[in-house]
């Protein structure tokens, strides 16, 4: 929450230029009380995910695209499916057809598992000229449930169990397993890296609709295992505790044994029904505080648990591509093809703000001119114009089972990799430094040194420019800043690749982040975010924590990053300097009792306990080092006292501290008073002589 504060307070005016692709997530769930009419002879259900990758014109609009369904069904017993689509249609009529998957009836039929339960992907291809299918494509995103996704069986041809498409949100979480990680550890070199993808979508009203987990981990054993579990348990570090997702792995015929090497990988889809009170707490809890829960493997040798991992949130970084032959070294002439897409870094970083895990996904829209098998997808390291060495790779290659043919010449390349050592490791901690000096390729059989081509940026030799430094709040007049408080520095060409840190696995903040530094007063500022807004003008923003350790008085502040250092800039710094943070409507302000937010539909009241998101309110006691993130347990208060007015009437204030979870950022609590006068009224924050910008709070 306070970091999505503290982007708001940003406040830039316009919106980022929309890439030339992307993926966006849908979700379904399916049932038979949603066929028209009803089916009653069996009670059957699903979930389907969609991963939806949009090609787009330079005006925005969908010119093609390719659909990932990822569907989890339920039967009493054995099926066989002879369709699965989208129809164009609410939840009140039977629609025609309009995205197929390609499952039908005949040889096109695909058999369930024998027990009814199970998984099945399929990929739908939606070309430039498919009327029907591209206004579906484009229907998606502007009114979703004007569609909906059905499965049809040999029984029941019509349709079985069906679902209205949601737009969802997702998010991915990574753990790195070990054996050491178990309780108690086990003294064995056990090693994974395991990416978790939490979908979800609510109703009107608020309630879970639809849920999907997604397990996709790569592990090393010391040697051959049989796995007889692998789930999502709800505990911290350091505790056992109750299985609350399943993946289906267990004893007996559901055991899964591993290759001989002990190395392999798992890829499960499960679905979150919203009547399993246990799955849709964890799946929530995924979101909202995923470090509360953990991935566990199990085998028959060690039941309990085998390689095990805490969750932790994600950084992204999305590196756009353009791939063209005319980028290939030397240049490929005379062969019409092209891939649109991106590069999708999900990292984690150290305390010193390097990448330590990441999972890199490539996500290529290839257009080709007609049939073509893919024996590579790599990042190689090297600037334009020269060819190197591949140091990413997706692992499709020439060989039975590894290579990808196409048809058609149309459609979707998505594929994973993890990175955690190596080579690759350093390379990807580059890419987030200078990407320009790393290329994505696509390989053929006829084109073994590559076709399509893309840099992951374009070059950039200038060093940073600092426009401008002030609060973090972003009222432009407050230009002192206090010790140990949150600043904003906005400039040109500041970083070469944006950075919210919401990857971190430290209790401090680093003072170096893909390449770019901060210092002020001589002393290195710990960065909490750099933002980039292309339509901005300066494009550029860095909010950092002035070290407490700052001199007091007029401080230089200067911006390296991997190309140089930028002029110096003076920042006044003080021991205390307070200011409000603020949006377009008020002050940003919580009720301390129930944590709503004060608005002028929630306004507050007389003897209300409120509390006022600050910075800039000086060392604390017990005493907080610089970077130090703070977590909910510490109690960390505000050595000066703050005052507080709204609308020139004094108010109680309880004190000041230090908001769990982000240095740098401050509370101030305070009571209403019983003759605040109603309205929307001025609030003035003051610590000592230092007075805070003047926001504004809706009184009752």
């Amino acid at each position: 929450m306070i970091k999505k504060l503290l982007g708001l307070a940003c406040l830039f005016a316009g919106t980022m230029i929309a890439q030339t692709a992307d993926t966006t997530m849908f979700i379904a769930a399916l049932s038979t009380d949603n066929e028209i009419p009803a089916i009653t002879a069996i009670s059957a259900s699903g979930t389907v995910a969609f991963y939806v990758h949009t090609v787009r014109d330079a005006a925005g609009q969908i010119t093609s695209g390719s659909i990932d369904f990822a569907g989890n069904y339920n039967f009493p017993g054995p099926v066989t499916f002879t369709g699965w689509h989208i129809h164009t249609g609410d939840a009140t009529v039977n629609g025609p057809v309009t995205i197929n998957t390609g499952i039908g009836s005949g040889p096109a039929s695909v058999d369930s598992d024998p027990s009814g339960k199970g998984s099945i992907r399929r990929t739908a291809n939606i070309l430039p000229t498919d009327t029907a299918g591209l206004a579906a494509l484009r229907g998606l995103f502007t009114n979703p449930a004007g569609y909906y996704v059905n499965m049809h069986t040999t029984v029941y041809a019509g349709g079985v169990i069906r679902g209205q498409l949601m737009r969802a949100e997702s998010t991915m979480l990574l753990g790195t397993m070990s054996t050491k990680n178990e309780v108690p550890a086990i003294n064995q070199n056990g090693t994974g890296l395991i990416t978790v993808t939490a979908v979800r979508a609510f109703t009107a009203t608020g309630r879970l609709a639809a849920g999907q987990v997604n397990f996709d981990v790569d592990y090393v054993l010391p040697a051959k295992a049989t796995l007889t579990g692998f789930h999502i348990h709800a505990g911290g570090a350091g505790i056992n505790g109750p299985v609350t997702i399943n993946t289906g792995i267990a004893g007996g015929a559901r055991s899964v044994d591993t290759p001989d090497t002990g190395a392999g990988t798992l890829f499960y889809d499960v679905e979150v029904l919203p009547s399993d009170r246990a799955g849709s707490d964890t799946l929530n809890g995924l979101f909202d505080n995923p470090n509360g829960y953990y991935a566990n493997i199990h085998t028959t040798d060690f039941a309990g648990g085998y390689i095990r991992s805490q969750l932790f949130r994600t950084e992204r970084s999305v590196f756009p591509l353009t791939m063209s032959p005319a980028n290939e070294v030397p240049a490929i002439t005379g062969y019409d093809a092209s891939g649109t897409g991106n590069i999708d870094v999900r990292s984690v970083r150290d305390a010193s703000g390097n990448v330590i895990a990441a999972r890199v996904g490539f996500d290529v829209n290839y257009r080709f001119p007609g049939a073509a098998e893919f024996t590579g997808m790599h990042i190689h390291d090297a600037k334009a114009g020269v060819n190197g060495a591949v140091t990413i790779n997706t692992g499709i290659a020439a060989g039975t089972g590894r290579s990808v043919v196409t048809d058609t010449g149309f459609g979707n390349l998505y594929r994973r990799t993890m990175v955690s050592d190596g080579g690759a490791l350093a390379s990807l901690n580059d890419v987030l430094t200078n990407p320009e000096n790393h290329y994505a390729n696509l390989h053929t059989t006829t084109y073994a040194g590559g076709i399509v081509r893309s840099q992951l940026a374009v070059a950039n030799t200038n060093n940073p420019v600092i426009v401008n430094v002030i609060s973090s709040v972003s009222d432009p007049t407050l230009k002192t800043i206090g010790q140990g408080g949150l600043m904003t520095i906005f400039g040109n060409d500041l970083a070469k690749v944006p950075s919210d840190l919401s990857g971190l696995l430290s209790n401090k903040l680093p003072v170096s982040v893909g390449g770019t530094e901060v210092t002020i007063g001589g002393v290195r500022a710990p960065v909490l975010m750099i933002g980039y807004v292309p339509s901005a003008k300066p494009a550029w923003y860095i909010v950092a924590q002035a070290p407490f350790e700052t001199p007091v008085g007029n401080q230089q502040l200067t911006v390296k990053n991997a190309n140089g250092v930028s002029a110096a800039f003076t920042v006044p710094v003080a021991a205390v300097a307070p200011g409000a943070y603020f949006d377009s409507v008020s002050g940003i302000l919580f009720n301390a009792d129930n944590f709503s937010q004060v608005r002028p539909a929630n306004p507050a009241r007389p003897g209300d306990n409120l509390v006022l998101l600050t910075t800039g309110m000086g060392q604390t006691k017990p005493a907080l080092s610089t970077g130090q993130i703070p977590t909910g347990a510490d109690s960390f208060i505000a050595n000066a006292a703050a005052t507080i007015t709204i609308g020139g009437k004094a108010q109680v204030v309880s004190g000041s501290g230090v908001v769990p979870g982000t240095p740098g950022a401050y509370y101030t609590l305070f009571k209403v008073s019983a003759d605040a006068p109603s309205g929307s009224q001025p609030l003035v924050l003051k610590v000592g002589d230092a007075t805070a910008n003047t926001v504004t709070i809706p009184v009752r």
